[in-house]
């Protein structure tokens, strides 16, 4: 079991993998200007999609983008 926390006080808790707990993340992003992390069943942060509020230049690894207003970076792991 994983848990998204969405930066903004919204978790969802995803059941099963966590190729499951990427992509139920990817579906629920949204323009919120916060970082996207994924936590393990203890509640450790094991990913993390970061915030830029900017366009991506072409070398940006991007996972989700809104139009010139900002874009998450692909899934790194977490502290």
């Amino acid at each position: 079991m994983f848990t998204i926390d969405y930066g903004t006080g919204v978790i969802h808790t995803v059941e099963g993998d966590l190729n499951d707990a990427k992509t139920a993340a990817l579906e629920g992003m949204a323009y919120t200007q916060t970082d996207v992390k994924i936590l393990n069943e203890n509640g450790a942060e094991i990913l993390v999609s970061h915030w830029y509020g900017v366009e991506p230049s072409e070398d940006d690894e991007v996972l989700a983008q809104f139009g010139s207003y900002g874009f998450y970076s692909e899934w790194q792991e977490g502290n």
